[in-house]
């Protein structure tokens, strides 16, 4: 006996990421709620996260992601002056070969799970889904999943985004 306690293999600890993968991340996140606003801030910056923009609503999204350029986009859905649903619909219709980038990840958070906002969401070009209350575990696996598995874009007119025929459900924490 070596007098060392046992060895007991590691967890992944989804907080730790690979840091060159987040470090190189600029992540737009709109939500309208201050507390959501530094839970988001706080998990992306324990994830390594390299820049995080922030912005209150669907408007300053929009204008945050025209000037800002992100990598990807985590947003509420429901705010107001604009929703993140409307947010997303006019993202997915901005001009391709622009500064900003139309096909952009955009994961949504919201506490309506039902299959109808689900499907909404879906239907505006929402790239992922996320149930309220959110863990890190489940932002970590949407972010790595939306970045290094990107989704068949169609195109055809009033839509540009992830194919509406696609299975979406909300992910669970």
């Amino acid at each position: 006996m070596s007098g060392r306690p046992p060895e007991t293999p590691e967890r992944p600890n989804p907080t730790k990421a690979d840091p060159d993968f987040f470090r190189k991340l600029k992540v737009l996140v709109v939500e309208d709620s201050a507390e959501m606003q530094r839970l988001l801030v706080a998990l992306l910056d324990s994830m390594g996260v390299g820049q995080v923009i922030v912005a209150r609503d669907g408007e300053k999204g929009l204008a945050a992601f025209a000037g800002e350029r992100p990598d990807i986009i985590v947003t509420d859905g429901a705010m107001v002056p604009m929703d993140g649903y409307e947010m997303t619909r006019r993202i997915r219709a901005a001009e391709a070969g622009g500064d900003a980038n139309p096909d952009v990840p955009i994961l949504m958070i919201s506490g309506h799970v039902g299959r109808e906002n689900v499907s909404h969401a879906r239907d505006q070009g929402v790239t992922d889904y996320l149930a309220k209350p959110l863990s890190a575990s489940t932002l970590y696996e949407a972010i790595v999943a939306a970045v290094s598995k990107p989704i068949h874009f169609v195109e055809k007119p009033g839509y540009r985004g992830p194919s509406p025929r696609r299975s979406l459900d909300a992910r669970r924490s």
